[in-house]
């Protein structure tokens, strides 16, 4: 007797998947392999990778390479699905990237007393053990940065300094006044 066989029609799951190993740019891998989505987005793997990091309260924002060749928005646009081999794990560098967090002044640590009128121009020097400050008094001063005292006051220019800038061994500052004279 011939029985009948019955088809399942549920449709298959169309979503294709990879499995990935998180790696910091040392090599080191983060957590276990992950079962991702194929078409996951540069955002989504940061929001992966700062929790595994456990930055969830201060997330930072990281880059990620698969060699050498950088995920900018999804991981399908840096890797070739069909030519992918399914059956391995593929390595995903994760690298942080600069971030810059700009804190409002809330206060004055310092004062230098010593210019007549608005200071207009300062320049550390290349070492950091001076700054020089260029004045609506037409004068330039230079300044010792550890014991903020006054170092040195040059007069020379007849209206207001609007730049100055050291030379790069340090020994040497160039001024410019408001007239276009340079001293």
């Amino acid at each position: 007797m011939m029985g009948t066989m019955e088809v399942d029609t549920v449709s298959p799951v169309t979503e294709r998947k990879i499995l990935v190993q998180l790696k910091s740019d040392q090599g080191e891998a983060l957590g276990a392999p992950l079962d991702i989505p194929f078409d996951i987005s540069a955002k989504d793997l940061q929001s992966i990778c700062n929790l595994l990091l456990e930055q969830q309260e201060d997330p930072l924002p990281y880059s990620f390479f698969i060699d050498n060749t950088e995920i900018l928005k999804k991981l399908d646009d840096a890797i070739d699905f069909d030519k992918a081999n399914t059956e391995r794990c593929l390595d995903i560098v994760y690298q942080p990237q600069a971030v810059f967090r700009v804190r409002a002044v809330t206060r004055c640590s310092s004062t230098i007393e010593g210019h007549a009128e608005a200071v207009i121009s300062t320049q550390f020097s290349p070492d950091g053990r001076y700054l020089a400050s260029g004045s609506g008094d037409t004068t330039v001063r230079f300044w010792d940065v550890n014991t903020e005292t006054p170092q040195f006051q040059c007069k020379g220019h007849k209206n207001w300094i609007l730049a100055i800038a050291w030379s790069p061994d340090g020994k040497k500052l160039a001024s410019g006044c408001k007239d276009g004279k340079v001293g």
